[in-house]
């Protein structure tokens, strides 16, 4: 046993010491890698010399472009993506911060106004802050046009904070310049500033003195597909936080949660209010994730887990369940036919296999303040328009999908839920009919035949049989074509029964006619 033990420990040293060579030689690998996808800030630095010299040319002034940290290394699919940003932080220096000539002498400053773009590494961000010495932004008149154009109220003005007044200027259609040409006034350059940087998970914030200037400061990642993020449990799902969107981590006693008058909860962080929203509220599912109670806290525990999201000026306290543990991540875009879900923005898939969500801090921040309906990813709120005016959400037919294949459920979940249908998954009709009995709602059923336990002819027997289930429309979906299977089944009382292969458009049409009580007899054209 001694020898044993000693040799054991021996294989286990040596193990080791492999696992430390391969980590350390993955760690070169991907150092090199990022170091490969990245190119000095200069490249851009070069291309925005003419777009200054021609705009100061045609606007009447003298301006001049200094840039600090030209050998910043940034992600070439960021720098790529910054040029439009850029051009339009340049133009809008020229055309409303930097005064002419006369008037810049007026003041005390020189002929030639100086715009500078600085660009450095802070922590796991890129900073590029984009400044210039001219008039600075009078609040008063930003005020004045948004109560034109009705975007708030002369009362709400009045409460505006500096930094909430500046946010006015990156919403579409927005100028208070009050003749169009060439380089302003259309009201289109701040929205295409803060729509760019938000497709490549950017923030920017705005500082103005008056008489001084202004200086814009974009916030981005090291680069688009490497992260480092905080895994998080929620709902028993884990789910991760981009770390450059998280502010802080904290434990908190329940009872420092605070309920305000409107019934919300908010916490004290730091000598300010947030505002607390459980991540359960703000990511929802379509379906009951029956994972066990591996992850989770009881809710009963004396201490919760919560985390500060940043996102520009605005903060966010977010419970969850619980906190894991900070790594690397890939960052994998959502694609294909399934609809990007609100707050989630990409995958990843961990070490073990498995695949977390990435959450998206911005439209998590929106979602709380209510700037994004969640029922309808994408489309940001009226300002001024109250939660109440809202339509009223339309049901949604429910279906139930019964097949021992995994790829069919897929296929027809994806299917059904690109046409606005809630759609709930069975393995077998054993399962299918525990979950029917148990109180499912469900408006259409379709089923397999041959699956293990209960097959389809089966199940569908005993719905007929009872009396709550009887009227509901079930169709059979099999790779079974021969006229007994099919007349066996409609005597049994199926409303539909289509064959494998089949066509989308056919079968969604033939689920609407089903639905309002018609049979379908027919078979649908085999899919070539």
């Amino acid at each position: 046993v001694r020898e044993s033990s000693a040799d054991i420990e021996f294989l286990v040293e040596e193990a080791d010491q492999v696992t430390r060579e391969l980590r350390r030689i993955t760690t070169a690998l991907q150092e090199g890698l990022n170091r490969a996808r990245m190119e000095p800030f200069a490249i851009e630095a070069d291309a925005l010399k003419r777009p200054v010299r021609d705009i100061s040319i045609k606007c009447g002034k003298q301006a001049e472009l200094f840039v600090e940290g030209r050998d910043t290394l940034i992600d070439k699919m960021l720098l790529g993506k910054l040029h439009d940003p850029l051009i339009h932080l340049v133009n809008n220096a020229i055309t409303h911060g930097i005064e002419p000539a006369d008037v810049r002498l007026a003041a005390g400053k020189s002929a030639v106004g100086r715009i500078t773009i600085r660009v450095f590494h802070q922590g796991n961000q890129t900073i590029i802050s984009v400044s210039d010495d001219g008039s600075g932004i009078d609040v008063n008149r930003v005020k004045n046009k948004a109560i034109q154009k009705g975007l708030i109220t002369a009362e709400e003005a009045e409460s505006m904070s500096n930094p909430e007044i500046y946010d006015l200027l990156f919403l579409p259609n927005f100028s208070t310049k009050e003749v169009a040409d060439e380089y302003a006034g259309r009201g289109v350059g701040m929205d295409v500033v803060r729509t760019s940087l938000t497709d490549i998970r950017g923030t920017i914030t705005t500082d103005s003195t008056l008489g001084k200037g202004t200086t814009f400061t974009i916030r981005l990642p090291l680069n688009m597909s490497i992260s480092r993020a905080l895994c998080c449990v929620s709902d028993r799902v884990r789910i991760a936080f981009p770390m450059d969107g998280v502010e802080d981590m904290i434990d908190v006693p329940r009872e420092q949660i605070r309920i305000m008058e409107d019934s919300s909860k908010a916490l004290e962080w730091r000598g300010t209010i947030l505002p607390l929203r459980p991540a359960r509220e703000l990511l929802t599912y379509h379906r009951h994730l029956g994972r066990g109670n591996v992850y989770g806290s009881s809710a009963e525990e004396d201490m919760i887990s919560v985390i500060v999201l940043r996102s520009s000026s605005h903060y966010l306290a977010v419970q969850v369940d619980q906190v894991l543990i900070e790594q690397e991540i890939v960052i994998k875009p959502l694609e294909g036919p399934v609809p990007k879900p609100i707050g989630i923005a990409g995958a990843t898939v961990l070490g073990d296999g498995q695949i977390v969500a990435i959450a998206d801090v911005l439209e998590l921040i929106d979602l709380a303040m209510g700037r994004i309906r969640k029922d309808a990813p994408g489309k940001i709120w009226q300002m001024g328009t109250p939660v109440d005016e809202l339509p009223p959400a339309k049901s949604e037919p429910t279906v139930l999908i019964v097949d021992d294949s995994i790829t069919v459920r897929s296929l027809l979940s994806i299917t059904f839920e690109k046409s606005g249908y809630r759609v709930e998954e069975a393995r077998d009709g054993k399962e299918a009919w525990e979950k029917l009995k148990s109180g499912l709602p469900c408006d259409i059923v379709f089923c397999d035949i041959e699956m293990p336990r209960m097959d389809g002819l089966e199940l569908l027997s005993r719905m007929q049989k009872d009396p709550v289930l009887t009227n509901l429309p079930i169709a059979m979906l099999t790779s079974r074509g021969a006229d007994r299977h099919r007349q066996m089944a409609f005597n049994l009382g199926a409303r539909g029964y289509f064959t494998k292969p089949y066509l989308e458009e056919q079968l969604l049409e033939a689920a609407g006619r089903m639905l309002k009580g018609e049979v379908v007899g027919n078979t649908l054209v085999a899919a070539q």
